[in-house]
């Protein structure tokens, strides 16, 4: 009858061994085997002699057969394995069979003998770990200062260097009489440097985690949590974007216009593009340039809606076929890439605190999930988790910016002797001619093809990939997209008999009335909602009741009636009135106030004031909508008029008054663009 064993598994069969027979190491076809090919020569027989000993050991031959087949006695094959099998590699795992390749040390050097150095420097091996296995408090004390990095917080030094540690160590052992007793590293003609150097370098190998946090900060510690994107669960376009702000590395001027006549340039330190790429077929879908000094909120909806609007060719300056063919962006390459949406928005942590305030378009208007650093997969660790977009600012800056004279490079060094600024202001390299290069190097690059793509270029590949029909694209509804930056808001409605004026309202600084409000006295005391619908054009708002029934269109009483405008530059100029930096009086345009104080500070230091570049660019935009013709081909035009009139003057002639001549002479004449030289 066979004997049965409760609660007790059965051991498996073969010699039994203390401590290994009932742990998860007994099956040693699961131990972790070396590469046997690069394994050559003596040492390769000699390891597979090894290898089969443990073999037939665990097999449970007997000590004259495995003697006979391997070479080695019983003992020796149960020492290779307690000694060396078993033994802690520092991946955590055991050893293995990698403990049985020749002439690989497991244990460190443990010294037995007294340290006597002899007249040649040599007999103090082990020396070093001696002393620490001597004194515990020692090396416990040791390693934390090797190991220690000051916090975020407080004052302490960055960066100890290897000299200080050493000093440390040294001071110790002083006080410990061992300079007094001339014992090492004191009678060494180095004081034992080299062995404390290479035992700093141990102790950090051995903690790769809070050596990079000694080496590099906080950054270089997150820097390791980061991978190469195969984990990154991808397999369809327009499941995941990236979306991040690039400073662009240059210098560039506006042209400030003179009472007296003539242009000052003044340089402008910093333009931001925040671009939205696509991860699958590395398209980009839309970008937005930035003139302040930081990125906002307002500058992440811009981007949004440029991805999901139609884009359209700039009508350049500087070049008639700086476009390739068949450049562009998936909305303008055919209809059905237009106002298309995707499923989730990748970010950086700079532009996490931004991106969570527009959360909700996202989720309303794209159906996309924002995928916030405590999240996931793909949650922002370090810049290289978002390899593709980072890829994409670098071609941009070496493919176009750091071409020019006027870049400033990604370091110090890139200037390379230049003065970035001194280039901008002498070859006039002005913020248009950014935004048309800008504008044909992202056109551009969705056309260039990439190796990774099967040499197809983003677009090519987006459009390979979307016909085979088998992928559900969704699109968003256009009313949503053109209403990502309005601004609503609930405000009272004034006025009425009692006061004698008809009904209005205050939103946002500025008084508005008109539409069929005005006619509407029983609104008065309610509130209605007001909406900012034009987010370029701030002189007009859309009204209706609490309830949703239309009241027109509002518009703006003066000083806000003139010129176009955004909120955010209105906010800015009674921002400067309320600091008294200027004053509008009644019946002026606060626009035009307010360019002007800005061109009037040539000669000061202070930096263009953002709100004066978003309302320059505002105003240009607007006179291009009305005269179909972009501000630089009229400059450009009357400079080459002007040019010739002073030909014909030179020349002698006198067919024209020099009255009508004064009257169809610019006063203030714009001086012609040039580009910054290529280096």
């Amino acid at each position: 009858m066979e004997r049965e064993f409760s609660g007790q598994q059965a051991s498996p069969p073969g010699r039994q061994i203390r401590g290994l027979t009932d742990s998860a190491n007994v099956d040693v076809e699961t131990w972790p085997t070396p590469d046997e090919g690069a394994i050559v020569g003596d040492d390769l027989q000699k390891y597979l002699q090894r290898k089969q000993g443990v073999k037939m050991n665990f097999e449970g031959q007997s000590a004259k057969v495995i003697r006979a087949t391997c070479g080695m006695g019983l003992s020796h094959v149960y020492r290779l394995i307690t000694e060396r099998c078993l033994e802690v590699h520092p991946d955590g795992l055991i050893y293995g069979f990698r403990g049985l390749v020749p002439n690989l040390r497991i244990k460190p050097y443990r010294r037995k003998n007294p340290v006597r150095v002899n007249v040649f420097g040599h007999g103090a091996s082990g020396a070093m770990q001696t002393i620490l296995d001597l004194h515990p408090d020692l090396r416990k004390a040791f390693e934390k200062r090797i190991l220690e990095s000051p916090k975020t917080d407080e004052l302490g030094i960055a960066k100890r260097p290897r000299q200080s540690h050493w000093k440390w160590f040294l001071d110790w052992l002083r006080e410990h009489q061992y300079e007094i007793h001339h014992e090492w590293p004191f009678n060494t003609k180095t004081n034992g440097y080299n062995t404390v150097c290479r035992y700093i370098d141990q102790v950090l190998a051995a903690n790769p985690k809070k050596a990079a946090r000694v080496i590099g900060g906080p950054d270089l510690e997150k820097k390791l949590l980061s991978g190469d994107g195969v984990d990154r669960p991808i397999t369809e376009v327009f499941q995941r974007v990236e979306m991040d702000a690039h400073k662009l590395d240059g210098r560039f001027c506006v042209m400030l216009p003179q009472p007296s006549g003539g242009y000052t340039p003044k340089i402008v330190h910093r333009l931001w593009v925040l671009v939205i790429l696509e991860i699958v077929s590395r398209a980009v879908l839309g970008y937005y340039l930035s003139m302040r000094r930081e990125v906002s909120k307002e500058d992440v909806l811009r981007a949004i809606k440029n991805a999901l609007s139609v884009w359209h060719p700039r009508k350049l300056s500087f070049s008639d076929v700086a476009y390739r063919e068949g450049s562009g962006f998936p909305s303008s390459i055919s209809p059905k890439f237009l106002r298309i949406c995707w499923g989730e928005t990748s970010i950086d942590g700079a532009l996490a605190e931004k991106a969570k305030q527009v959360k909700d378009t996202l989720r309303d208007v794209v159906g996309s999930k924002l995928i916030e650093p405590s999240q996931g997969f793909s949650s922002r660790r370090s810049k290289d988790d978002r390899p593709f977009i980072e890829a994409f600012f670098r071609h941009l800056a070496s493919g176009g910016f750091h071409k020019l004279t006027n870049t400033t490079g990604a370091k110090p060094s890139g200037k390379k002797g230049r003065d970035p600024a001194k280039v901008a202001i002498n070859s006039q390299f002005q913020i248009e001619y950014a935004e048309e290069l800008l504008d044909v190097l992202i056109a551009n690059y969705n056309v260039t093809p990439h190796t990774a793509l099967g040499n197809r270029s983003p677009l090519q590949y987006l459009e390979f990939v979307t016909s085979r029909g088998d992928i559900e694209l969704r699109y968003a509804d256009p009313n949503s997209v053109q209403s990502i930056l309005s601004f609503r808001k609930q405000c009272r409605v004034r006025g009425g008999v009692t006061e004698g004026r008809r009904p209005y309202v205050n939103f946002e600084g500025a008084r508005y009335s008109g539409g069929v409000l005005a006619q509407r006295h029983d609104l008065v005391g309610s509130y209605i909602w007001v909406v900012n619908h034009l987010e370029e054009d701030a002189r007009v708002a859309q009204a209706s009741t609490l309830d949703g029934r239309s009241l027109g269109i509002l518009r703006a009483a003066p000083p806000w009636h003139k010129l176009p405008h955004s909120l955010r530059v209105r906010r800015a100029i009674k921002s400067c009135v309320q600091q008294r930096m200027f004053s509008v009086a009644s019946g002026v345009d606060a626009i035009e106030v307010f360019l002007d104080y800005c061109e009037q500070q040539k000669d000061r230091k202070l930096p263009i004031h953002p709100a004066y570049l978003e309302a320059r660019h505002i105003l240009i935009h607007e006179a291009e909508l009305k005269t179909g013709q972009s501000m630089l081909d009229v400059a450009l035009e009357r400079h080459e008029s002007e040019n010739k009139s002073l030909e014909s003057k030179s020349s002698g002639g006198k067919d024209k008054d020099p009255k009508e001549h004064d009257q169809d002479q610019s006063p203030r004449p714009l001086p012609a663009r040039r580009l910054a030289a290529s280096s």
